[in-house]
């Protein structure tokens, strides 16, 4: 099962000539999840090859036009082809009324529901869950309200070993029950571990997106020990206190982050329009941690799932 995040545009401020504002797409399990929403993203779901009826929710960090400005034209392309099934927002307050207020004036025609999710909240917060991934928001630091999201698969059961099934005979129910993480009672009365009969719980693969946000160590905690991190790295540390000013941050400070966090990769982007060579970044960065990798256009990152855990316990 897939596992993967797909850049779309990690421009900060101003779309370029080969990159856009920031907008990527999740996928976890084949479902689509979108985070930010640029101007031109619809653009770039064609060019890769994402489709957009197949987006199941999108994740506004905040409302800032370099993040939100491609919201209004997707919604109302949705038109165009067909979408009858809801689509989940979530964002800030505020953006419920943003998009309404566009859709109005403009008498856009939308024949599926909008179901907005507003966020006001301290801490992390559980913020959407369907059966393939559970996302929380955590507030970060900027001039405007502005989360983060964590994103983190569902893994809801457990599989069966199928030769246990022979050799205990185990009939449905007790294999429903295994796949719970429930032990098993024979009729002889013996009780046999789940951990015996199933293969163990893989990794659950996680990302999380950063941007934007002045350098706040509290991060570091809302992030711990995902696989990927994105954050934001709109200034080269020359300009700290540029950033500083602006509530961004810096490579070395994006990197300070995932190295607080544990995370197992870092992904840098929102880069400001006033560099044309990016590599600097990555060098930056790597002095502080590694690996490090540069967002750019169409770049795809996928997690890949580690092999079950072997378990083996005594049967009662």
């Amino acid at each position: 099962m897939e596992f993967s995040i797909t850049i779309l545009g990690c421009n900060a401020a101003l779309p370029g000539y080969r990159e856009i504002t920031s907008a990527q797409v999740v996928n976890v399990h084949e479902h689509l999840y979108a985070v930010d929403c640029g101007e031109g993203m619809q653009t770039r779901l064609g060019r890769y090859g994402l489709k957009r009826n197949k987006i199941d929710a999108i994740f506004i960090s905040h409302l800032h036009g370099d993040h939100v400005f491609g919201l209004p034209g997707l919604l109302t392309s949705y038109a165009h082809y067909e979408r009858r099934s809801p689509l989940h927002i979530i964002g800030p307050a505020g953006i419920r009324e943003m998009m309404n207020t566009m859709m109005r004036l403009s008498h856009a025609w939308i024949e599926f529901d909008i179901c907005y999710h507003e966020l006001d909240h301290a801490g992390m917060a559980e913020v959407y869950r369907d059966r393939h991934v559970k996302v929380s928001a955590f507030p970060l630091r900027h001039r405007i309200p502005t989360y983060g999201y964590r994103f983190e698969e569902v893994w809801e059961m457990y599989n069966i070993r199928r030769e246990k099934i022979a050799e205990y005979g185990l009939d449905a129910a007790m294999i429903r029950a295994a796949k719970r993480g429930e032990d098993v009672t024979m009729e002889d009365g013996r009780v046999i571990p789940y951990g015996h009969l199933v293969y163990g719980r893989p990794h659950i693969r996680s990302y999380a997106y950063c941007a934007d946000t002045v350098y706040d160590e509290a991060i570091a905690g809302h992030v711990r020990g995902v696989d990927v991190l994105y954050h934001e790295a709109t200034y080269l540390d020359d300009m700290r206190d540029k950033a500083r000013e602006r509530m961004h941050a810096t490579s070395v400070e994006a990197a300070m982050t995932a190295r607080e966090a544990g995370a197992g990769r870092l992904l840098l982007g929102h880069f400001s329009t006033r560099y044309g060579e990016r590599d600097v970044f990555r060098e930056e960065a790597e002095r502080v941690f590694s690996p490090v990798e540069l967002a750019y256009e169409g770049l795809k990152v996928t997690v890949q799932r580690e092999k079950y855990l072997e378990r083996s316990e005594k049967i009662l």
